[in-house]
């Protein structure tokens, strides 16, 4: 039986790391077929897994953290399934009016009709959700059975990150070489994403995981036990995440090209972001003040001597029409609010802003659609309804602050403690980053990115709760009983 499990536990974890490291590489997995093989696998793979391997209360199901997920997966089926022309008249007023016509103008009788303009679709991203959960699920309990998985989501994502990067500043040297198959509309790195803003919503919760390794490697070098001095290696093994001198050379390597990247995509939500990211990890990564300016000195004059080569004055220039594009926002976030008016309980349902756009936004050339609201907050909750898109904020915000609780301490004094630190403030920054990509653009809708985010969570609960060796009870790096004791 031991024998099975262990067998069951490496293929998941191989299963795991063929996920993050090969689901960006084809568009982010845009195309239905491709998105529903990878949903498949973990829904049936990681799943099956989880149900039979799962140990009395991991999965906690019942929290609040939970619970919530799932409400939206009813909630996106209750939108998708046919519901009684009577019932949307009280629900969704504004959806019964439309179908009325329509059966006056056609001559038709529908009875039946779904709360979503695009019910197929809702449905659909249900099981993405789900997958999500399970995703969580899954490498939430293998990082903290066996901590050699933490190693190799790292090293798949951050060579994922790698390869988009050096993939995108090739594309922006030399366009002809399009994505894939496809060519690029003008000058700018989108690595095999189709569009460049999603690209660098990617590379923003990817790099911080490579500074997290290269800073890992300075996490502490000395440690006492019983008065005598551990040796380099004893340190090492102590450490969540032990990275070698070369590791750390290897990992700084890596980082330069995503940021280059990010920056040459011309995205400026996606530079703005990233901007956001490197500035929570100087105030919150567990070094002195003098390291912090050594580190940012480093990487500002390696980013500065590659960018003058590629041409900085290109994202200089990128800049200076953000004013005209801001305006253009905010007009498209205003014409968009009488949708929200008038579908403020159940929504219009996800996917669906493409289809009542063009009714409802005037004052727009008529020859531009746009497809979406350019915010994913005011977009989903034009799909979901403002009761169900409060209770989905109002858990990422709840989500938020109950990691960076975990964030503040005053002192960690072991390599054990700034290690597992220097990976969570990593992770979080990267999950920060994205969620302030949203309110300017639509990285959410990458399937990629959702799989990447979701990931970084589940990377933030297992290194900031380790579980305690001989109980069922976690207990956190951060918390005082744990500060100053040697792991």
């Amino acid at each position: 039986m031991n024998n099975l499990r262990a067998k069951l536990q490496t293929l998941v974890w191989l299963l795991l790391c063929t996920i993050v490291g090969t689901i960006p590489l084809l568009f982010g997995a845009v195309h239905p077929i491709v998105l529903g093989s990878y949903v498949l696998l973990i829904l049936v793979v990681l799943g099956g897994w989880l149900v039979f391997t799962a140990e009395p209360g991991e999965l906690c199901i019942g929290n609040f953290w939970s619970i919530v997920p799932l409400i939206l997966i009813v909630w996106l089926v209750i939108q998708a399934l046919p519901l009684p022309l009577s019932w949307v008249e009280i629900i969704s007023p504004q959806r019964a009016d439309r179908i009325i016509k329509v059966n006056e103008l056609a001559g038709i009788d529908i009875r039946f009709l779904p709360l979503s303009e695009n019910g197929p679709v809702g449905l659909y991203r249900s099981f993405l959700l789900l997958a999500l959960l399970v995703l969580y699920y899954s490498v939430r309990s293998m990082i903290r059975q066996n901590r050699r998985v933490f190693r190799w989501l790292l090293y798949s994502m951050i060579g994922v990150g790698l390869i988009e990067a050096i993939y995108g500043l090739m594309q922006f040297i030399n366009p002809s070489i399009g994505m894939l198959w496809l060519d690029i509309p003008g000058r700018a790195a989108h690595g095999t994403i189709i569009y460049k803003n999603q690209f660098a919503s990617l590379l923003n919760m990817i790099w911080p995981l490579a500074v997290a390794g290269f800073a890992a490697h300075f996490a502490g070098r000395s440690e006492e036990k019983g008065g005598q001095q551990l040796s380099r290696k004893m340190r090492m093994q102590r450490r969540f995440l032990s990275v070698s001198r070369t590791e750390a050379i290897l990992f700084f390597a890596a980082t330069v090209p995503m940021l280059l990247a990010v920056l040459f995509s011309l995205s400026r939500g996606g530079i703005l972001a990233m901007t956001l990211v490197a500035l929570l990890l100087i105030v919150l990564l567990p070094f002195t003040v003098k390291k912090k300016i050594i580190f940012v000195a480093l990487f500002l004059a390696v980013l500065g001597g590659y960018g003058s080569l590629l041409g900085l004055d290109t994202i200089v220039s990128r800049f200076g029409s953000i004013g005209g594009s801001g305006g253009t926002r905010l007009e498209l976030y205003l014409a968009s609010l009488p949708i929200l008016f008038d579908h403020w309980l159940a929504g219009i349902g996800l996917e669906s802003y493409t289809l009542l756009s063009p009714v409802y936004l005037k004052g727009f050339p008529a020859n531009i659609h746009f497809d979406r609201a350019h915010n994913e907050y005011l977009e989903l909750t034009l799909e979901l309804g403002i009761p169900m898109a409060i209770l989905l904020f109002c858990w990422l915000v709840a989500g938020l602050i109950r990691v960076a609780g975990k964030l503040r301490t005053p002192a960690l004094r072991s390599a054990e403690e700034r290690s597992r630190c220097i990976v969570v403030v990593a992770a979080f920054c990267g999950v920060i980053g994205f969620l302030a990509h949203g309110l300017v653009d639509f990285g959410w809708r990458l399937p990629a990115n959702l799989v990447y985010a979701v990931t970084l969570l589940a990377m933030i609960d297992a290194a900031a709760t380790p579980e305690k060796k001989g109980t069922d009870e976690p207990v956190t790096f951060f918390s005082p009983e744990k500060r100053g004791e040697t792991p």
